[in-house]
């Protein structure tokens, strides 16, 4: 077992993981940061994740991968992958540096997402304005057809980034060891399909027939000549 397991660790799987990862870190960076607002970031992340199938598939280059169908699954792994890496990022920031505030509410955006979802901006006890939006009110539930919003002129309990990098969070949504797990979980599931999809293909075995040589031809005609004999006698 541990040999079969060593021989999927193959050095054309390594470069597909080695890309995927990248390439989810880098749009990690990209869409977790306060640059670009939430809402839009789909679209660059979007762009940044097709580029990582790119990427994979130049690292067989000229040839073509020799199993597409594992490495496009392994391309979709690494979407959780770029998800979890950006939680990843502004919960090690929050945890390192964030502080707790008790912040007001000073403009309520809708986002451009199908549906409705809200965005908060925010301003400390002092009335200087928090870098970023606060995505999600207390008590608001993923897939909830009700959920609690916020109003101008609302307080709630966020964690700032002093720095401005990432945008403010509730508490309850820093938690490192989480993040830790998810991330790995998403590393864990890339890294096998990685793995499958840099194996070798099996080479085909060919087996070729003998050509007929003109003694087995002749041979053959005599035997034929010899049945019919025997049947007309």
């Amino acid at each position: 077992m541990l040999i079969r397991n060593f021989r999927l660790v193959n050095q054309l799987g390594a470069a597909y993981l080695a890309v995927l990862t990248v390439v989810s870190a880098l749009g990690g960076a990209l869409v977790a940061p306060t640059w670009i607002r939430t809402d839009v970031a789909t679209v660059p992340g979007t762009i940044v994740w097709c580029l990582a199938l790119v990427a994979a598939v130049l690292v067989t280059a000229p040839a073509q991968p020799p199993r597409m169908g594992l490495l496009c699954l392994a391309w979709l792994l690494s979407g959780l992958l770029l998800f979890a890496s950006a939680m990843g990022l502004y919960t090690t920031v929050l945890e390192a540096r964030g502080e707790r505030v008790e912040a007001t509410v000073t403009q309520v955006r809708d986002g451009t997402e199908k549906g409705r979802h809200l965005y908060y901006a925010l301003a400390d006890p002092e009335g200087t304005h928090i870098p970023g939006e606060l995505g999600a009110w207390p008590g608001a539930e993923i897939g909830a057809s009700h959920n609690p919003e916020g109003e101008v002129g609302a307080r709630v309990t966020v964690i700032r980034d002093p720095e401005g990098l990432v945008d403010p969070r509730l508490p309850d949504d820093v938690d490192g060891p989480s993040a830790m797990f998810i991330w790995l979980v998403a590393f864990t599931m890339t890294a096998v399909a990685c793995m499958l999809a840099g194996r070798p293909l099996k080479p085909r075995v060919v087996v070729r027939q003998p050509r007929e040589t003109s003694e087995t031809g002749r041979s053959r005609a005599r035997r034929r000549r010899r049945k019919r004999r025997l049947r007309r006698s």
